[in-house]
Formats: C-alpha cells, structure tokens, sequence
C-alpha cells in the first residue's frame, strides 16, 4: 500500500483536533454566574477564616495559664478544638460543600454553650477574698481607721459585682453573639443550594480546584 507523501496528506485541523477542549462563551457565562453565586459562601469563609483562628488561639494561648486546674483546662482544650474544627470546615464551604453551613452553625452553638458553661461554673464559685480586702489585709493600719475601713469593704462589695457582671455579660455574648453567627451560617445553606441547582458540575468543580 503507497505511503501517501508530506503533500498529500490531508492536512491537521487545529479547530478539529482541540474542540473538546475548547470552552465556549456559555461556559465562561456559567462560570461568571458560579463565582456570583457563591460570594456568600466566600464571605461567610472569610469570617470563619478570621472566627476561627481567634477562637484556637483564645484557647491555645490561654492553655499554660491553667496548668494543675482541671476544669479551666478542659475549657481551655475545648475552646482550641471548637476554633480548629470551624477552620476545618472553612476549608470544605470554599468547596462548595452543602453541609459545610449547617455544620458550622453546630459548630457556634457548641462555641456558645462552653462559654456559658463556664460562666455560670465561675458564677457559681464561692466569692474569695477580694484584691482589695487582700491590701488592706497586708496593712493592719488600714484596718484600725474605721472610716477607711469602711471605704474598703464597700470597694471589696463593688469588686464583688464588678466579678459577678463580667461573668454575666460573658454569658449573654455567648448566647447573643455564638447564636446570631450561627444564625448566619445557616442562612448561607439556602444560597449553596440555590449554588448547586442553577450551576453545572463540572463548575462546582472547577471553582473547588481553584478556591479551596
């Protein structure tokens, strides 16, 4: 059989050879309307980036100030795993994954509910002695002035309150703050569902490789 030469060989189609892997001005379209798509899911990955960071470090950071107290350092521990879970699960929302909200709204729940119970453990202590009593314990003449004795207790009852009101407002942040980003979180369930109805798999993919 002949060997057809150079010339004859019918020549290379460029368009033919490479149309497979050519993408079209409709795929550019639902690639623009993907990324539009999910800016909220990349929003809520930036707070979470910055939320869970703040909460491991709060934990790990806070860890060797509790040595030989074990309830402070479970506390602690948890504060650092809850921070470490919530960076975990930014990780799978820039996937695009659509349990990732819900999970991370668990995740500020379970947040909030350690810090309550730490606020109420620290209310329920019985009241030690005060910084200032603790002073004026050091200088018995303060003690032998009656007014300024006086003076020091009614500082002592207000250090007292003062304690007792950080504790409580620790206990509102958790339910205000924990729940409203929970809150947040979950709404953005909705907007990766609408996400994986209206767009292609193959987007959903591409994003993931490049986002993630």
């Amino acid at each position: 059989m002949p060997i057809p030469t150079h010339d004859d060989r019918p020549p290379l189609s460029l368009a033919r050879e490479s149309s497979s892997g050519i993408l079209e001005e409709h795929h550019y379209q639902q690639l623009q309307e993907l990324t539009r798509l999910a800016r909220p899911a990349r929003k809520a990955a930036g707070y979470a980036h910055f939320s869970g960071w703040a909460t491991l470090l709060s934990g790990a950071l806070s860890l060797p100030f509790t040595i030989g107290n074990i309830p402070m350092m479970v506390f602690c521990l948890s504060i650092a795993a809850i921070g470490t879970r919530e960076l975990t699960l930014r990780r799978r929302l820039l996937k695009l994954d659509a349990a990732s909200p819900r999970k991370l709204a668990i995740n500020q729940l379970m947040l909030g509910g350690v810090l309550a119970s730490y606020a109420i453990y620290m209310l329920m202590q019985p009241a030690g002695e005060s910084a200032i009593a603790s002073a004026a314990g050091s200088d018995p003449s303060l003690q032998s002035v009656p007014e300024i004795a006086a003076q020091l207790d009614g500082l002592a009852q207000v250090e007292h309150v003062i304690r007792a009101g950080v504790y409580v407002l620790l206990l509102l942040v958790a339910l205000l703050v924990q729940g409203g980003t929970a809150i947040y979180y979950a709404c953005k369930a909705r907007s990766l569902k609408r996400l994986h109805k209206r767009s292609p798999e193959w987007c959903v993919r591409v994003f993931s490789l490049t986002h993630a």
